[in-house]
C-alpha cells in the first residue's frame, strides 16, 4: 500500500487508500484527484501505470482498473 500511495502522491493529491482480502485475493483501491486541465483521462491512466509498476516491485499484481467519478458515476476509463 505505502509503494501505491507514494506513486500517486508524487504528482496528484491521494483521498484515500483502502486494502480488502476479496475472495482471498488481496485488492488495493486508491482514490486521487487529477488536474482537469488538459487530458485528465490520459494523466489518471498514466499515473495508474506507474503506481502499477511501483507495487509490482514489492508484489505480483493482477488486473488494473482505473474509474473516474463523473456525475455522480464511476466511469471505466479504457487504456
Amino acid at each position: 500500500m505505502d509503494s501505491a500511495v507514494a506513486a500517486l502522491a508524487a504528482g496528484h493529491h491521494v483521498d484515500a487508500n483502502q486494502l480488502d482480502v476479496v475472495a482471498g485475493v488481496p485488492r488495493i483501491t486508491v482514490r486521487y484527484t487529477v488536474e482537469e486541465d488538459g487530458n485528465p483521462d490520459a494523466r489518471a491512466i498514466a499515473s495508474a501505470a506507474a503506481m502499477r509498476a511501483a507495487v509490482e516491485k514489492v508484489g505480483v499484481t493482477e488486473k488494473l482498473v482505473v474509474l473516474r467519478r463523473t456525475r455522480g458515476r464511476w466511469i471505466t476509463l479504457r487504456r
